[in-house]
């Protein structure tokens, strides 16, 4: 895990919402918990995400 993911990792788990979201695809999607992860580290002001079905990312 690079120092960029857990600074994204320490911004998901001291927000509720974020959190909440990000066990629920560990729990369903572990890939698709990586990508939230991933966005989440190069997007740290993001508020509201969304799934990009056709292009499999998120986006906020």
């Amino acid at each position: 895990m690079t120092k960029k993911e857990k600074i994204g990792l320490d911004l998901i788990y001291s927000h509720a919402g974020k959190r909440r979201v990000y066990e629920t695809y560990l729990k369903s999607n572990p890939e698709m918990a990586q990508k939230y992860l991933e966005f989440i580290s190069k997007n740290t002001a993001a508020q509201y995400i969304k799934w990009d079905g056709i292009k499999k990312k998120f986006k906020a």
